[in-house]
């Protein structure tokens, strides 16, 4: 299987003019680039109809990548976050908050009910093989918190017995051990990953404002899987994940009620997530069975003592069926049923039912199409119909035009409906649309130039009110707009090039019910970057990044200041079990904000050692 990493660059206009000089200079043959996630089987990327990002586990080794978060701002997806490591990060896919992007790791959905959201500050990369991000409106196969995308994590697994262990060390008190393994014993193929952060940290209050009290971060995360193959035809799987520490953060005490520090503030939490799934195939279908839950226990801290509990909860059963009806037909069709569960002083419980069903057909080597559609049945808020439509069309050519068109639903979340003080229980439904256009232009064998045009549309979404600070519907039509642009080039063996940007303008209704637009907070109207890796002789690999974000907004209209950010990184294979590595994040020791108020690392070195056996 290839497997080949799409970046895409955003801009917003005469795109027809761009695809039309690009494929004049086209000369080579298409790649054969398998995806997972954006049709539920294994598709050449040539065949899929929406954009899709493909991070393989070489890159992240490369990019030193900790958290996932990270990989995605590489991806030139805005990542707002208040404070250091740990702190509840906010990720904007196509210029919409965290609610609307969900995701996936070995098939495990880690949407938290109580947060409303990923947990993305928890989410470790440690033992992953393959990360896909798929852009725009995804709701028929994975879900009401799809709108946006969804980011499916892949974990190494089988094969040759392969171990290794990591130490590494760095600033702000930081140092992080992991374990990583895979293997096959007997019938059975496996895969872990052990993986433990700590550090001291910086101010969650921004450090330049006069604040100094350190916020400190503990991570301690297990990730377990196993397929055991039960006879010639059937199979049994079975993940685990288990992540637990502790996180701590400033606040605004009375009686100005404004960000400051505060010690002893923070939380104690564990989060454990599963999935038993059995397979079964047959001559012309594959049938699977699973049960997924989720489970997050939360302590919040208060002058160093617990202050409260709360606890959220997920439980899906669900089928998936995947059948050849003809040579060039393929269907699937499944159903789930969804429990999400939330206590605190009370206990809040919601049950989701849907039923799906996805036709592919190929009609000829060029052309691609999909339609689905998608049912789900809300005890609180009924019934609701969405659907999807894809094509992509490889002419004569190393050229992929691919359009996609659908629909989506997003009841409120629970958190939304009766958090205490925030929840609101006259929300209703969110209802959207979303539209891509795009090309992929293989201009050579090593060189590749891709662009994508998007507009996701939502009615009376679900937002915030700062001034009564409840959960508000904001009637009316929220609209986000934009362009994904990306160019790579192989300069030579050696030499690696990447330039990416994307340009989003992303408005919706006033919460106070003005009757105005607003632009969406923490949306970089535009943000770029460009890689470079080098390879200058065996064992030792070079890799510098520059990520420039401009023209970004905060809640209340504040302006943010434009920034950019430079990373360094260096591996070096002393032999074939050890390995050293380093990197600086922040190079230039740029002071900047992605949340009005919050602090950043400024410059920071790590340095560590890998050994394999």
């Amino acid at each position: 299987m290839k497997v080949k990493v799409q970046n895409k660059i955003s801009i917003f206009g005469a795109s027809a003019l761009v695809l039309s000089a690009l494929s004049a200079a086209a000369q080579e043959t298409l790649p054969d680039e398998i995806v997972v996630s954006a049709t539920g089987v294994p598709t050449p990327s040539a065949q899929i109809g929406t954009s899709v990002d493909v991070i393989t586990g070489q890159d992240l080794r490369e990019g030193q990548y900790v958290y996932l978060h990270d990989v995605l701002r590489g991806q030139g997806i805005n990542v707002a976050q208040p404070g250091g490591a740990g702190t509840l990060s906010n990720v904007f896919l196509r210029g919409l908050p965290g609610r609307h992007t969900n995701l996936f790791v070995d098939g495990i959905s880690l949407f938290d009910p109580r947060s409303n959201q990923v947990v993305w500050g928890d989410a470790l990369v440690d033992g992953t093989r393959q990360i896909e991000i798929i852009r725009g409106s995804h709701g028929v196969l994975y879900g009401s918190n799809a709108v946006a995308g969804v980011v499916s994590q892949f974990t190494e697994i089988g094969g040759d017995m392969q171990n290794s262990a990591y130490a590494e060390t760095g600033d702000y008190g930081t140092n992080r051990l992991g374990l990583t393994g895979q293997g096959r014993w007997g019938a059975a193929d496996y895969g872990f990953a052990v993986s433990h952060v700590d550090t001291d940290g910086f101010s969650t209050a921004d450090e330049n404002d006069g604040h100094r009290e350190d916020d400190g971060y503990e991570n301690t995360t297990l990730h377990a899987r196993a397929d055991l193959q039960l006879g010639l035809n059937t199979g049994l799987e079975f993940v685990l994940r288990h992540t637990a520490g502790t996180v701590e953060f400033d606040g605004a005490p009375p009686p100005s009620f404004t960000l400051d520090d505060v010690a002893g503030k923070g939380e104690d939490y564990e989060r454990i997530a599963y999935r038993l799934g059995l397979a079964h195939e047959t001559a012309s279908w594959t049938h699977r069975f699973d049960v997924t839950g989720y489970d997050s226990e939360i302590d919040s801290i208060s002058d160093f003592a617990v202050s409260s509990t709360a606890d959220a909860k997920r439980q899906k059963l669900a089928y998936r069926g995947v059948g050849a009806l003809a040579e060039n037909l393929q269907l699937v069709i499944g159903a789930e049923d969804l429990t999400s569960e939330y206590t605190d002083t009370n206990e809040y419980e919601v049950d989701i039912s849907a039923a799906y069903a996805l036709v592919q057909l190929t009609p000829n080597d060029a052309l691609t199409a999909t339609a689905a559609l998608r049912q789900d049945d809300h005890e609180t808020f009924g019934t609701e119909m969405t659907y999807r439509v894809t094509a992509a069309y490889a002419p004569d050519g190393p050229a992929i035009y691919r359009a996609a068109y659908g629909t989506a639903y997003r009841a409120p979340s629970l958190s939304e409906l009766y958090l205490p003080l925030y929840g609101n229980a006259d929300l209703q439904p969110e209802t959207s649309e979303s539209t891509e256009l795009g090309a992929d232009i293989f201009l050579s064998e090593t060189t590749e130039a891709s662009i994508t045009v998007f507009e996701i549309t939502i009615d009376d979404i679900i937002g915030y009110d700062p001034g009564t600070f409840q959960s508000v519907q904001v009637i009316g039509e929220t609209r986000s707009r934009g362009a994904e642009l990306g160019l790579s080039v192989s300069a030579t063996d050696t030499l690696g090039l990447r330039f990416s940007a994307a340009y989003t303008n992303s408005q919706k209704p006033d919460a106070g019910g003005l009757g105005t637009m607003v632009r969406e907070a923490r949306v970089p109207r535009l943000q770029a970057g460009v890689t470079a890796s080098w390879r200058p002789r065996a064992g030792l690999s070079l890799g510098a990044s520059v990520r420039h974000v401009r023209d970004t907004i905060d809640v209340g209209n504040v302006v943010l200041d434009d920034y950019t950010l430079v990373g360094l990184t260096g591996r070096w294979q002393h032999s074939d079990t050890v390995e050293f590595f380093a990197r600086v994040e922040n190079a230039g020791d740029e002071d900047y904000q992605t949340i009005s108020g919050y602090g950043t690392s400024g410059r920071a070195a790590y340095i560590g050692l890998k050994r394999s056996f």
